[in-house]
């Protein structure tokens, strides 16, 4: 029997639209889900980001705070409560340190005897709680929500203080300074998050001390967090996001930091950062009522369509096809056929061309949104690095000078663009010696010819204008394609000259420009891990920014030994030990030094027990891993520098049960004038550039970890350093 009904081609595609509608709508609300939980995600990833930045960037500066006053707390003037002298340092300081509002030095009754900032009148610190915990600790303290400092405009501020100790180790007066939290603005506005985003810092009290764009109405400076907000800042979790009405009645996605000045500490500052859920799921909704709206359209349509053009069924589909076959073929991507749902083969030949051409434009707009993403990553790379206080140039592999940022033309650019160019000679003059640098012996030229270049170079240049002499600290980076091929040099420059001006003891002269070397250093090796998640970046640009991440590490790692190294002289550094492979640390100093002119020629021989070392053998110990590898590295440096050439160097390891040593052994002898003072500081002899630092600070790493170590030279012709160390050192906090 007949379908009637059906028999009508109009009436078939009426009915196959209406049904065709019901899967679309389904799709519809389904992804309308979708897009909302996406739009909630990608929030809480905007927010996180941009409140991981902010807290990266308080923890550097409080770092920098700690540094900057216990610096200050060492000075002679300052333990003399000299208030003229101290006043001058403190004005130098806060120069060199713009971020902070103030410095300001107080004796233990809270009178102010040193400002950088001059005082109309004699004025005492707020004996609060700042002032009575740093002098009951003795520690570097983060205080709650106060207004203003000494000599600055009453505005609430992120306080900082540490003791000034006297001669008996207690305290006898403090320093302290302040930062502005307002600096934070340009950062949240560059992050361009949606209207109605705030960004909030509150202290460990949960009191506001600072909150963007201001609020005075509901949500004024000096007031608690709502509890719903501070119920979850407070929280267990040190980094996470919720959503929660605030304190203007607006329901936000909020991510939060805490901070805190070290892990076993209590949080001293929560930041967090909230997006208005109404804005953030704004595009979803739209999405929604959109795609709603187009199905509907689309369906009224269709239905016309099918009921007054049902009876054509071939002619004009196929005059159709040929028309947008011939638009596509002279390259008008925008056609499409605009056929109406139809049976059979024709049909399906006109989505699929349909399909093949929204491709292609698909693949084109995918491609100027990366292009644009890829602007707008450039262009937060410029600006990071315009923000960078130390010089920075790159350069192409033959040396052109692609981009110097605003550090670098303030050091040795005279105006704009302007750098030295290494085809046109290089003015710049050694530093100790005074003699003209050759321009092939330049970091730069160094690395483009592939040479090994020095750590770093400190030459003395023409100070823009020509008015005399800056001192420069220079450093380069090599950046290889996966070919180990020279695609670029980084060069990175610190202006050094007042720091060279001001020479004070070396110590003091060394624990500054470890200081002044690191903190940048962090910054910069925040730069890849802030690019690397882009997704718009290609292989090979993620690889530049690995190498670079990683050279910077080494960087970094090799200052950080050497503080800690001044901090242990201090007394002042705890112990806090990791599992560690012994055999490991070594092959990796092996590794680390081969390169080295000294290794030319020489070879380093590691044994277990006087025994070639086994497959996976291991010697497992507790240490800090950092310094014991640099105290490793420094003994079979000396070693290979030791060695006549052609010679081989013994690291013979063993496992003594509770303790390991490690026995460095090459041919050559120890003059016997120095061997009683052979772990001395400063003592060396018959080295062109010898310190004298790598066996003392090889001493004072050994016995840091509760180890020791001693010269053997009792065999004619040879010597050998044996370190014995605990397998778990002693419990100690590091202070004397």
């Amino acid at each position: 029997m007949r379908n009637l009904f059906f028999s009508s081609l109009r009436n078939s595609l009426v009915t196959l639209v209406l049904l065709a509608v019901l899967p679309a709508l389904g799709v519809i609300l389904y992804s309308s889900l979708e897009n909302r939980a996406r739009a909630i995600r990608d929030a809480e990833t905007e927010a996180l980001r941009v409140v991981q930045f902010l807290a990266n960037e308080q923890q550097l500066i409080t770092m920098r705070a700690e540094q900057l006053l216990s610096l200050l707390a060492q000075m002679p003037q300052v333990k003399a409560k000299d208030g003229q002298a101290t006043s001058g340092i403190l004005r130098s300081m806060r120069t060199r340190s713009a971020v902070f509002a103030n410095i300001v030095a107080a004796d233990a009754e809270g009178r102010i005897f040193a400002s950088a900032l001059p005082l109309d009148r004699a004025m005492r610190l707020s004996r609060g709680q700042l002032f009575d915990q740093t002098m009951e600790s003795g520690q570097f303290t983060v205080g709650d929500f106060d207004l203003g400092l000494p000599g600055t405009p009453s505005e609430p501020l992120i306080h900082y203080s540490y003791p000034i100790s006297g001669p008996d180790g207690q305290a006898q007066g403090v320093l302290t300074t302040a930062l502005r939290p307002d600096r934070y603005e340009r950062i949240f506005n560059v992050a361009a998050l949606p209207p109605g985003s705030v960004l909030s810092i509150a202290d460990q009290k949960g009191t506001r001390i600072y909150r963007y764009p201001a609020a005075e109405a509901t949500s004024p400076p000096g007031h608690k967090l709502v509890v719903d907000l501070w119920n979850v800042i407070s929280g267990h979790d040190a980094l996470g996001t919720a959503t929660v009405p605030l304190a203007d009645g607006v329901v936000r996605i909020v991510a939060y930091a805490q901070l805190r000045l070290r892990p076993e500490a209590q949080p001293y500052l929560y930041i967090s950062v909230g997006i208005p859920q109404k804005q953030a799921l704004a595009g979803a909704i739209g999405a929604l009522y959109r795609d709603l709206l187009f199905l509907a359209g689309a369906a009224l349509l269709a239905l016309l369509v099918a009921w007054v053009v049902g009876g054509i069924v071939i002619s004009r589909p196929l005059e159709r096809l040929a028309e947008v076959a011939t638009r596509l073929g002279g390259g008008d991507l925008d056609a499409r056929s605009g056929a109406p749902e139809e049976f059979g083969e024709l049909a399906l030949l006109a989505r699929t061309l349909d399909n093949m051409a929204e491709a292609l434009s698909e693949d084109i707009t995918a491609r100027e949104a990366a292009e644009a993403e890829l602007r707008k990553g450039e262009a937060l790379l410029r600006m990071i690095l315009e923000a960078l206080p130390l010089g920075v140039w790159m350069s192409d592999h033959t040396g052109r000078i692609l981009y110097v940022n605003e550090a670098s033309r303030r050091i040795w650019g005279p105006q704009g663009d302007a750098m030295p160019d290494l085809a046109d000679g290089l003015q710049a003059w050694r530093h100790k010696s005074g003699e003209a640098l050759p321009p092939e012996d330049f970091v730069l030229a160094r690395a483009i010819a592939d040479e090994e270049p020095p750590p770093e170079q400190v030459l003395d240049i023409e100070e823009p204008g020509g008015t005399g002499r800056v001192v420069v600290r220079c450093a380069a980076i090599p950046i290889r394609d996966g070919e180990h091929g020279l695609r670029a040099v980084i060069v990175v420059l610190e202006d050094i000259t007042e720091r060279t001006q001001r020479e004070q003891a070396r110590d003091s002269v060394e624990h500054i420009l470890r200081h002044d070397l690191r903190s940048p250093l962090v910054g910069f090796m925040s730069l890849p891990q802030l690019l690397l998640p882009q997704p718009n970046l290609t292989d090979e640009q993620r690889g530049w920014l690995t190498r670079l991440h990683t050279s910077a590490g080494g960087m970094l790692r090799i200052l950080d030994a050497y503080l800690k190294l001044s901090r242990i002289e201090r007394g002042s550094l705890i112990l806090e030990p990791v599992q560690a492979d012994l055999v490991q640390l070594v092959q990796l100093v092996r590794e680390d030094l081969g390169h080295l002119p000294q290794a030319r020629n020489r070879h380093v021989l590691v044994t277990l027990g006087k025994l070639p070392l086994p497959p996976g053998a291991q010697l497992p110990l507790q240490c800090e891993e950092t310094l014991c590898a640099t105290m490793l590295s420094n003994l079979v440096k000396n070693a290979l520098e030791a060695s006549p050439e052609g010679g081989v160097v013994e690291v013979d390891l063993q496992d003594l049960g509770e303790t390991v040593s490690v026995s460095v052994r090459n041919k050559g002898e120890v003059p016997r004038a120095i061997r009683g003072r052979f772990f001395e500081k400063y003592v060396t002899a018959g080295k062109e550039n010898g310190t004298g630092l790598g066996a003392y600070s090889a001493r004072r790493i050994a016995e840091f970890h509760g180890g020791g170590i001693g010269l053997d030279c009792s065999v004619p012709g040879q010597t050998t350093v044996a370190v014995r160390l605990p397998k778990i050192p002693p419990a100690r906090d590091g202070r004397r």
